[in-house]
């Protein structure tokens, strides 16, 4: 096995979806490479620590006061029929169902904050210090190669975007990749800080507006979505700043040319 094919079963692997006789195969791999080995104890210390974040935050937590209610529902729907006996099945079905769309929703979520903290990861080690492990290559060679979206970023967003913090500045355009995962990444300045867009590939995405997300080892972190990609805005800057260029650079005439080439056509 060589270290790309190794690579991109890591996350798989760390999931236990792969097939034994897979598993041993990555096993044998990174116990001989020290750079593979290095690569899936970083990947398994992030999903750890993004697990128990999510363990920890008392916002994503099920309410005690939902737990009680669907319990009294269950216990009342079954009751109620005098053949009570002949509902459990039905009842055992609907948790079942509840119990699968609960755990779906938790490992979308996963997967969700898994892809965001990767964006942050770029940012630091591509924008910030330089310290990829791959190349950049340009914008025009990744939409060659890889998606045509990515020639998108030629253009949008502009050289310029006016800000209520400032304006910020491209400073450099390109596309690179982080953990086995390729961005497209606009990287711009608001004085002294660097702020980077960075687009990715995603199939589930559906449009939506903003969303600000948790921070990621200090970096702020917001995320906006097409039809079939997911764009991140990540940067040192702290609020209000970095809320006033992220709603810039989604909500502005950026996000309306970028609607704009997003349609077939174009």
């Amino acid at each position: 096995m060589q270290c790309r094919d190794a690579r991109e079963l890591l996350d798989s692997f760390l999931a236990q979806e792969l097939l034994v006789e897979t598993n041993h195969e990555v096993l044998r791999h990174v116990s001989g490479c020290l750079d593979c080995k290095a690569d899936l104890d970083t990947r398994a210390r992030l999903r750890s620590g993004l697990k128990q974040a999510f363990a920890r935050s008392a916002e994503l937590q099920v309410r005690p006061e939902f737990v009680d209610e669907m319990a009294a529902r269950l216990r009342s729907g079954a009751f109620k029929d005098r053949r009570s006996w002949q509902a459990w099945p039905l009842l055992a079905a609907a948790a079942s169902v509840i119990l699968v769309v609960a755990v779906g929703a938790y490992l979308l979520r996963d997967r969700v904050s898994e892809t965001a903290a990767l964006a942050a990861g770029d940012h630091q080690n591509c924008a910030v210090k330089f310290a990829l492990a791959e190349k950049p290559i340009s914008l025009q060679e990744a939409a060659a190669r890889y998606d045509p979206a990515y020639d998108r970023l030629r253009t949008v967003p502009p050289n310029e975007v006016a800000t209520a913090a400032g304006t910020l500045h491209v400073v450099e355009r390109h596309s690179c990749v982080f953990q086995n995962r390729r961005f497209g990444h606009v990287v711009l300045r608001l004085d002294q800080h660097l702020v980077s867009l960075l687009m990715t590939r995603d199939d589930s995405a559906r449009a939506a507006g903003l969303q600000q997300l948790p921070p990621v080892n200090g970096l702020s972190i917001a995320s906006f979505r097409t039809s079939d990609h997911v764009i991140y805005i990540v940067s040192d800057l702290q609020e209000p700043a970095f809320r006033d260029v992220a709603q810039s650079l989604s909500v502005s005439r950026v996000a309306a040319i970028w609607d704009f080439f997003a349609r077939p056509g174009h």
